[in-house]
């Protein structure tokens, strides 16, 4: 039996701003540092509870492709929303611009 050869990790540099991190990442492999030492905190954002009334046939049609993406038919809506906010800020902001 042959033993796992272990590489050595790099430990990642302290970084004075926001282009020193960028050059470091433009030109580093990030799955050749060693993240044991990093912390991570992943926040959910805050949700709201919000009662809508919609069409019968809406929600029959939402409620069929959730199915097929295998998630809750109130996830679905959430993401249909979300997309749709978003768009409109999007296309706000570049009418904006022009």
């Amino acid at each position: 039996m042959s033993e796992a050869r272990k590489v050595k990790k790099r430990t990642k540099p302290k970084f004075n701003n926001i282009d020193e991190i960028a050059d470091f990442f433009d030109l580093t492999d990030s799955r050749e540092l060693d993240w044991e030492d990093t912390k991570l905190k992943f926040e959910r954002p805050k949700m709201k509870h919000v009662s809508i009334r919609i069409p019968e046939e809406d929600l029959i049609i939402i409620r069929e492709r959730a199915s097929d993406l295998g998630i809750g038919h109130t996830a679905m809506i959430r993401m249909i929303l979300h997309r749709s906010v978003n768009q409109n800020r999007k296309s706000r902001k570049l009418r904006k611009l022009l």
